[in-house]
Formats: structure tokens, sequence, C-alpha cells
């Protein structure tokens, strides 16, 4: 359950961000809403990964779990900021990549601290 739930948000997350920009309504509700956004949006991302091929034991991962990890987890932080480059509407910032990235760490810090909090997926 656990993977399809982690397939599913990679894909609508690449929706959402290589999308051209014109086709998503404009809301600025705050300050920096942009970057809470990023920052949440691979924090579940990562959360939700570096469980997929976690073994039991929370302290020791296996380097199929990191990889794993790295590859569906840091790897779309830098590839949808990136790939936005070729999108119309759409550009390349820095500052997303860093919110991505940070978002990606709190994920995994996240899953360190609580792996369990989201049971039902496991």
């Amino acid at each position: 359950m656990r993977l399809a739930v982690s397939v599913v948000w990679l894909i609508l997350l690449a929706f959402a961000m290589l999308t051209p920009g014109d086709r998503f309504p404009e809301v600025d509700a705050f300050d920096y809403q942009d970057k809470l956004i990023h920052i949440a949006s691979f924090c579940l991302l990562a959360y939700l990964w570096a469980g997929v091929f976690k073994k039991k034991s929370i302290k020791q991962w296996s380097p199929k779990a990191w990889i794993t990890f790295l590859l569906f987890g840091f790897s779309p932080a830098v590839a949808f900021e990136y790939g936005q480059l070729y999108i119309p509407n759409r550009s390349f910032d820095e500052y997303d990549l860093i919110a991505n990235l940070l978002g990606a760490i709190l994920g995994i810090l996240g899953y360190f601290k609580m792996p369990h909090s989201i049971s039902h997926l496991h």
C-alpha cells in the first residue's frame, strides 16, 4: 500500500510541477506561500519513499533503502525544478530548489522520528 501511495504522490507532484504555469490559478494567500508548498510537498514525498523499502529496524537502513530514498526523494526535487526550464510559463528558481531539498531532508528526518505515524500505509 505504501508503495502505491508513494507512486501516486510522485505522479501528482510531477504533474503539478511540470504543467504549464498558465494552467493553474494564481493564489497568493500570504508571503512565501510558494516555498511552504514546496517544502511540504517534498517532505511528504521523502517521508513516503523513506518507508517503502525500509527494514523493520529504524536504526539500520539497507543500501537499497538509501538508494530508493535518493532516487525518489532527492532526485525529483532537483529534476522537477530543472524540468521547469522547458515548460511554458514556468521557470527554474534556486529558492524553490532549496525548498524542495529542505522538504526532502525534513521528510527523511521525520521518518526517523515517526516511522509509524501513518501506520495504515505499512
